[in-house]
């Protein structure tokens, strides 16, 4: 539940918001050199880049969507937190899967920028696919209380957790 619910959600907004974006055909200036919703059709990757190959994408986000489902599988069920992170990657994989498979292109919509430097426009699935990764990278890089680092004394070689070497110092 904690992998596929974060995905369905990313996958339905996504969607949503494309759909209602594009039909309405119009771009809005929200906040004044900040925030916009200005309309791109991407047949790149994420943030437009490297444009063209629909069929390496396609194929590309399968594998993403497989590989991060097993990863995903495998965490134990009381991993909500890595499991979520990487529902929300699934569902900003799936999503973005779905417009590559039926337009050949990404519908793109949300631009974010400071003094007329502005960022890729993007839309919810790659959001979903960011904020997953990055919660994930932050969660490999934390230090956490209960779990055991290794640290390795220069002196002798030797290995030990990181609680037990403060303690034979």
């Amino acid at each position: 539940m904690a992998l596929f619910l974060p995905a369905a959600v990313i996958v339905i907004l996504d969607q949503i918001t494309k759909y209602l974006f594009w039909h309405n055909g119009r771009n809005y200036e929200i906040i004044d050199g900040f925030f916009n919703i200005t309309l791109v059709k991407n047949a790149g990757a994420a943030f437009g880049m490297s444009q063209g190959g629909r069929a390496f994408f396609i194929a590309a986000s399968v594998v993403a969507v497989v590989l991060i489902t097993y990863l995903g599988m495998k965490l134990p069920r009381e991993d909500r937190g890595r499991r979520v992170w990487l529902g929300l990657i699934l569902g900003g994989a799936v999503g973005n899967l779905v417009d590559r498979a039926l337009f050949g292109e990404v519908v793109d919509f949300v631009q974010i920028g400071v003094s007329g430097h502005y960022w890729p426009v993007f839309n919810v699935a790659d959001m979903g696919v960011t904020v997953g990764a990055s919660m994930l990278i932050l969660y490999a890089i934390w230090p956490r209380r209960g779990r055991h680092s290794m640290v390795v004394d220069a002196a002798t070689g030797r290995s030990a957790p990181a609680d037990d070497a403060a303690t034979h110092s």
